[in-house]
């Protein structure tokens, strides 16, 4: 078992997860629920001593008939995003999110930024499933459904914004 695995399993230890570990093949599986779809399967692979990459996969494929369409709403929905991205296989319309950490040969990550590249994959599900399973389902279009979702997540952004004393007394978003 390389260093790299041995520590995504003691990571999962910790937060008392159940899962599968493939030491031949270098990764563990295991399985979650989200609010948009029942459960998902989660991959975390190590890559060498160097890093490992996880793979939160959607638990419904794609039929091979809306494959654009989720294309295309997959493509606007990795526009700009910072950390990791969607993937789509179009042979067998397999979904899923990619995040990938890369560090020296010595060095781990910390508890605390693993926690956050696991979280990535369910975050993104969380955000994108309900537009995603309209795409499939409901035949919406993906730039409208992808429209939607980042205007509702910038307006409560903005909600949820401190406010901040201006120097004249009145008050300003920051």
């Amino acid at each position: 078992m390389t260093k790299q695995l041995k520590a995504i399993q003691e990571y999962c230890d910790s937060q008392n997860w159940n899962y599968s570990v493939n030491e031949e093949k270098n990764y563990l599986t295991m399985r979650m629920s989200l609010r948009s779809v029942e459960s998902c399967t989660i991959y975390a692979q190590a890559r060498g001593e160097d890093g490992f990459t996880i793979y939160t996969v959607f638990p419904l494929k794609a039929p091979e008939g809306k494959r654009d369409a989720v294309a295309a709403f997959l493509t606007r929905a990795n526009y700009g995003l910072i950390v990791g991205n969607f993937e789509l296989d179009f042979d067998d319309g397999e979904i899923r999110y990619k995040v990938t950490a890369i560090n020296g040969e010595d060095n781990l990550l910390p508890p605390d930024v693993t926690e956050r590249l696991f979280d990535m994959g369910f975050c993104m599900f969380d955000r994108y499933g309900e537009g995603l399973l309209s795409v499939i389902y409901g035949n919406a279009a993906p730039i409208e459904t992808v429209d939607a979702i980042e205007r509702r997540d910038d307006e409560q952004e903005e909600e949820d914004a401190p406010v901040a004393p201006t120097a004249l007394g009145g008050t300003m978003l920051s």
